[in-house]
């Protein structure tokens, strides 16, 4: 059965970039602000009304926005943002002071990254698509340090005394932590392959528990690797559960000591690498949820991504996840 309603709670976590935001602010001492112009002075007043995030270059484009009380990048099927990336992008905007004027010369503006082959620009709009603020960013010198920005209207550069590097890649944004499982909390691992091959604790260790005559006994550093191929697993990429192929290439079920089951599709995409699909039968509070992992690696770990719970998608892996839990039987010779 679905958890629906724990999914529904985890992904409201993706949808408080504003208040974090606002007791990281509520909490700075304005008065320790250098003499220095700030860039952005109206910022306090604007971010509670920013519903709209956009960075984009000649090559593309990364949009954000709240949409159902989240923070979700519209342009890449509403994936849900790396909030804590954008509170620290913000973060530095907010910080930004001007330092001194640069070049005003459009053709200069290409060696501070800020002609039109190279800027990125940010577009920050109201719910009522009314533009908030834009500028044009372009390099961070590690050597002041600081970054080179304008306005989009003007040919006027400046540097200012924060680092604005961003992306407008949206994987820049998404955040990318799935599971980390430990190989103590699992109690058995059903793999569906060629053959059905079941792996269970026995005395204490993850046994073969079906293998019939014909066959050799698995190496036993294949069954370690894959009671530990839950540990840290993170992703590089998503696609819609809708673009999988029909039927899955290999599957598996991972159950743990507190009886959560986890139902893994394994999809190997020509040209598209491997992507897994999760399922799970519940969750109790012994499972550590949260946006991010920082991974504990003492082996009796069960903490999981929110990302992990989402329904419409299906996640790249490495190819070393696919190959682990492909375990293959060899028959005996005479």
């Amino acid at each position: 059965m679905y958890i629906k309603n724990l999914k529904i709670l985890v992904l409201l976590s993706f949808g408080f970039l504003i208040i974090a935001l606002g007791m990281y602010f509520d909490g700075k001492n304005i008065s320790n602000k250098s003499s220095s112009e700030v860039l952005f002075p109206s910022f306090d007043d604007v971010l509670p009304e920013i519903a709209y995030i956009e960075f984009s270059n000649q090559n593309g484009k990364s949009v954000i926005e709240i949409i159902d009380n989240q923070w979700l990048i519209s342009s890449s099927n509403n994936f849900p943002a790396n909030t804590e990336l954008l509170s620290r992008f913000f973060i530095q905007l907010r910080e930004a002071n001007i330092l001194d004027a640069k070049t005003n010369r459009e053709d200069l503006l290409y060696k501070l990254g800020l002609d039109d082959e190279n800027k990125m620009q940010l577009i920050l709009k109201s719910e009522d698509d009314v533009v908030l603020y834009s500028l044009d960013i372009g390099i961070y010198n590690y050597n002041i340090p600081g970054s080179y920005i304008k306005a989009p209207e003007s040919n006027q550069s400046y540097l200012v005394s924060t680092n604005l590097t961003a992306d407008v890649s949206d994987f820049y944004w998404v955040p990318t932590d799935l599971i980390n499982i430990g190989k103590s909390q699992i109690q058995s691992i059903q793999i569906y392959n060629q053959n059905m091959i079941n792996l269970s604790v026995k005395e204490g260790e993850l046994k073969h528990t079906n293998l019939t005559s014909q066959f050799n006994e698995i190496d036993n550093d294949k069954i370690i690797d894959a009671q530990n191929i839950l540990t840290d697993l993170q992703h590089n990429g998503f696609i819609l559960k809708t673009e999988l192929p029909n039927s899955p290439d290999l599957k598996a079920r991972f159950t743990l000591n507190n009886g959560t089951i986890i139902f893994v599709n394994l999809y190997d995409i020509e040209g598209k690498g491997v992507h897994a699909t999760f399922d799970w039968n519940y969750v109790d509070d012994k499972v550590q949820i949260s946006k991010f992992i920082d991974p504990l690696l003492d082996g009796n770990q069960i903490q999981v991504s929110s990302v992990a719970f989402l329904n419409n998608f299906a996640f790249s892996v490495p190819q070393i996840f696919f190959d682990t839990l492909n375990i293959k039987l060899r028959e005996k010779t005479e």
